[in-house]
C-alpha cells in the first residue's frame, strides 16, 4: 500500500482523524458489513472450509500489514523444526510476477524461483528456512495440496492467512501491533483494519508484537477478553554486507551516520531499532511496501548518501532480497537482520502447540 506518511499515521491511529476523512465512513461501514457476513456464513456452514491432510497453523493479522508476520512465521518454523517436526510454509507470493500461481518457491534445499517471480517475502522465507519447503499460491488449499504431494509435511504454516477462511486450521495465531493494535479503529478504507475488531475472537492466541516500544494489552482484553495474549519483540540479530554477505557487526552502528532505506508498511519501527543501537539517521528513504527496486533507485540512494554525509546505508532483509539482484554501486550497504523474540508467555505458546501438534 503506497501511502503518504500523513495518511499512514491517520489510518494507524497515530494522528487525529481529520473531518474530511469521515467522507469514507459509508464505504468502511459497507466493507465491515460485508466481511462480517462472509465470516458468519463460514461459521454457520453455508460456505465450506476445506481441510488439508495435515495439521495447519495460520499466522495473520487484522490490519493491513506492519505486525511482523514474516519474522513470526520464521520463528515458528524454526521452533517446530527444532522439535523434529516436518514442515512446509505456504505463502501468497505477493508482488512477484507469478503471484496467483501455485508453485514451489523452495524445496528446502534449493530456492527455485527468483525474487522477481515469487516476491520478496516468499524468497526471504525460503532463504531463512533451510530444510523447510516454501510453496506459494493465492489459493492456500491448492498450495497445501501441492506441499503435501511433494513434501509430505506433518504440518504447514500459513503466512498471512487470518482472513483466508476457506481453509480449515488447527491453530489460529493473530498478530497485533502493541503500539496501535487496531489502527484508528475503523475498517478499510477509513482505517487500517481488514476486519472489525470483534474478529479477534476467532484466534486461539494473540501475539502482541513490537513490545520493545509498548507492552500494554488493555484494548485487546476489551476486544477479546478470553483470548490468551503473549508478548513478542523485534530483536536485531545481525548486520551484514548486502552484496558480499560479510559480517559488519551491530556495534558498528553506534554513532554512525546512517542513511535508512526501506520499503515497509511501517518504516518507523525500523528507525526505532537503528536508534536503539545509537545510529544517527541522516535521512530516511521510504519506498512503497514490496517495492521493486531498480538501478535508478540505487542511484538515488547513492546520491542521498553523498548529500547527507552518511557513512553507510542500512536496509532490511526484505528490501535486501530485491536490492541484492542489482548491480553494486560505490556505497556501503548493510542489511539489518531482525528476529522475533517471545518476551512473555512462551509457555502459553508451547502449550498450544503441544495440545494441537503433540510438540513441546
Amino acid at each position: 500500500m503506497n501511502l503518504s506518511t500523513k495518511t499512514r499515521k491517520i489510518l494507524k491511529g497515530e494522528s487525529p482523524i481529520p473531518l474530511y476523512f469521515f467522507a469514507l465512513m459509508p464505504f468502511s461501514l459497507v466493507y465491515s458489513l460485508a466481511v462480517r457476513i462472509r465470516a458468519a456464513l463460514y461459521r454457520i456452514g453455508v460456505f465450506n472450509a476445506r481441510a488439508l491432510p495435515c495439521k495447519v497453523i495460520s499466522v495473520g493479522n487484522l490490519t493491513a500489514g506492519g505486525t511482523g508476520k514474516t519474522p513470526m512465521v520464521i520463528y515458528l518454523a524454526r521452533l517446530l523444526a527444532s522439535k523434529g517436526m516436518k514442515l512446509a510454509v505456504l505463502t501468497r507470493g505477493y508482488g512477484g510476477s507469478r503471484e496467483g500461481r501455485t508453485e514451489v518457491v523452495s524445496d528446502g534445499k534449493n530456492v527455485i524461483l527468483s525474487p522477481a517471480e515469487a516476491g520478496d517475502e516468499a524468497i526471504l522465507l525460503a532463504r531463512s528456512l533451510p530444510g523447510v519447503p516454501v510453496v506459494m499460491g493465492g489459493k492456500r488449499y491448492e498450495a497445501g495440496i501441492l506441499a503435501v504431494e511433494r513434501f509430505n509435511p506433518e504440518a504447514v504454516i500459513l503466512d498471512d492467512a487470518y482472513q483466508h477462511l476457506s481453509l480449515k486450521r488447527d491453530i489460529n495465531i493473530l498478530l497485533l501491533d502493541a503500539v496501535h493494535p487496531f489502527g484508528n479503529g475503523f475498517t478499510l478504507p477509513m482505517g487500517y483494519l481488514r476486519e472489525p475488531v470483534c474478529a479477534a475472537g476467532r484466534a486461539d492466541i494473540a501475539v502482541l508484537t513490537r513490545t520493545e516500544i509498548k507492552a500494554g494489552t488493555g484494548s485487546i482484553s476489551k476486544a477479546a477478553p478470553l483470548l490468551p495474549v503473549i508478548k513478542a519483540a523485534h530483536r536485531a540479530s545481525s548486520l551484514r554486507g548486502l552484496w558480499g554477505g560479510e559480517d559488519i557487526g551491530l556495534g558498528s552502528l553506534a554513532g554512525a551516520r546512517v542513511l535508512q532505506v526501506s520499503g515497509l508498511a511501517d518504516p518507523a519501527s525500523f528507525s526505532l531499532i537503528l536508534q536503539k543501537f545509537s545510529a544517527k539517521i541522516t535521512k530516511s528513504l521510504e519506498y512503497p511496501d514490496h517495492h521493486a527496486y531498480s538501478q535508478d533507485d540505487l542511484a538515488e540512494i547513492q546520491a542521498a548518501t553523498s548529500e547527507t554525509g552518511a557513512e553507510m546505508v542500512v536496509t532490511t532483509e526484505k528490501d535486501a532480497v530485491k536490492l541484492s539482484t542489482l548491480k553494486p554501486v560505490g556505497v556501503k550497504v548493510a542489511v539489518l537482520g531482525i528476529e522475533m523474540e517471545i518476551s512473555e508467555g512462551a509457555d502459553a505458546l508451547d502449550g498450544l502447540l503441544f495440545r494441537h501438534l503433540g510438540k513441546n
